[in-house]
């Protein structure tokens, strides 16, 4: 199998690729979608930034508009925050490398916060194969 730009792909994607997607786990999905768009990756990684910032600046601000019935703000915020730390802990690994992107930001309750950016970035992508891909896996 190929990629995009008609080099073979990894083993360990072709496996993902050959499971049912009801199989595929988070950890599976995210490391999928980094192998099969790389050069969508940056901007998402400094979008995914930008927003753990915006959150840590304007705490108060959310907190008082926070109408999500699905969780708590403070739940919310704190996966933002673990969101963040990963982020810069990993630094350009998790840009570099599908492993410590999927395996870090994917595992856990995290990964809620994450996928839940991952659609929110997509929707606004100028890339319609990777909103297709977002969309088949997250929706």
């Amino acid at each position: 199998m190929f990629d995009q730009q008609g080099d073979s792909l990894p083993l360990s994607l072709i496996y993902q690729l050959m499971k049912a997607l009801h199989e595929l786990t988070n950890t599976m999905k995210g490391r999928l979608l980094f192998d099969l768009f790389p050069d969508e990756m940056p901007a998402l990684l400094d979008n995914l930034a930008e927003v753990c910032a915006d959150f840590h600046t304007n705490q108060e601000d959310y907190k008082k508009n926070w109408h999500d019935g699905f969780m708590p703000f403070d739940y919310w915020f704190s996966l933002s925050e673990e969101c963040a730390a990963l982020l810069k802990k990993h630094g350009q690994k998790v840009r570099k490398n599908s492993k410590v992107f999927s395996d870090q930001l994917f595992y856990g309750y995290t990964a809620l916060f994450v996928n839940d950016r991952i659609v929110k970035y997509a929707a606004c992508s100028g890339n319609s194969k990777f909103k297709q891909a977002v969309e088949l896996f997250y929706t």
